[in-house]
């Protein structure tokens, strides 16, 4: 395995802990959901309101994708290799893949509290637990992203700041 695939793999490991909150080997619906669920509950936005049914949406048609590439015994959940296969697959990288950027896309909606078109400081630290950052971690981020220093991303720059989480 490179060096890159052995990281992407790591860091698959790592999101798949998270969502096993019980610490049973093996992610199902609900474990995925868990994190938007209470990141939902965390900034006080309703699950049934058009943002809160757009992320949680998002993320449902998710778990569909990686289930559909993962799951290799066709049980319903996923466990660590299976979700660690998915995630690094082509399949799920793939820039022609049906709704990628979706839960990014939502994600930015969520976390844009005063609908200006943009995230600041504070509204992206929000997002640290559901992007697996710590507080800490997800300042030192924000600033690095924030090339003008304007205090703010806009859509792309939260995109491209996903983007480069995940894939670095």
């Amino acid at each position: 395995m490179t060096d890159m695939t052995n990281k992407a793999r790591l860091s698959a490991v790592q999101e798949f802990q998270r969502m096993d909150a019980d610490e049973d080997g093996s992610v199902d619906r609900n474990d995925f959901l868990r994190a938007p669920r209470r990141l939902l509950a965390e900034l006080g936005v309703a699950e049934d309101s058009p943002k809160g049914r757009a992320l949680l949406e998002a993320n449902e048609k998710q778990w569909d994708f990686v289930l559909s590439i993962g799951d290799a015994d066709n049980d319903g959940i996923l466990s660590v290799e299976e979700y660690a296969a998915a995630r690094t697959s082509p399949a799920f990288r793939s820039p022609e893949r049906q709704g990628r950027g979706d839960v990014s896309g939502t994600l930015f909606a969520v976390l844009d509290a005063d609908d200006d078109g943009s995230i600041d400081r504070d509204e992206f630290l929000r997002a640290a637990d559901f992007l697996g950052m710590s507080a800490e971690e997800a300042g030192e981020f924000f600033a690095r992203l924030d090339a003008d220093a304007s205090g703010r991303l806009d859509a792309q720059e939260f995109l491209k700041a996903v983007k480069r989480f995940y894939t670095s």
